[in-house]
């Protein structure tokens, strides 16, 4: 072999590395790395649904509590005082007409809790 021959086969190898490596780098650049971790996915999903629990068992709580204030104001009106609409925040009383039965009702926007 002569010296030309060798610098033409080196010059070749040199070529095929380097386009080797363009070839890599473009594939590398194409494809992004995408991870996913599934077990972070599951904590998430358990995390979401037991927020969404803790939610409808406050909601729960709140509609037996407004019940509870409801009844209460009921109560009161009976008893010849004022009570609150849970609506209007109007005053809740007993009314007795002389010719109708009586209804414990609210003041301001006229919804009757209770009638006799």
């Amino acid at each position: 072999m002569s010296g030309d021959e060798t610098t033409e086969v080196e010059s070749e190898d040199e070529t095929t590395r380097t386009d080797t490596t363009v070839e890599a780098e473009a594939e590398t650049e194409a494809e992004p790395e995408t991870t996913l971790d599934i077990e972070a996915a599951a904590e998430q999903e358990a995390s979401i649904e037991a927020l969404q629990d803790t939610v409808e068992e406050q909601r729960d709580r709140i509609e037996e509590l407004e019940d509870l204030v409801l009844d209460l104001s009921t109560r009161v009106a009976d008893g010849d005082a004022t009570g609150v609409c849970p609506d209007c925040h109007g005053p809740v009383i007993k009314s007795n007409p002389f010719f109708r039965s009586a209804k414990i009702k609210c003041a301001e926007c006229g919804r009757i809790f209770h009638e006799y």
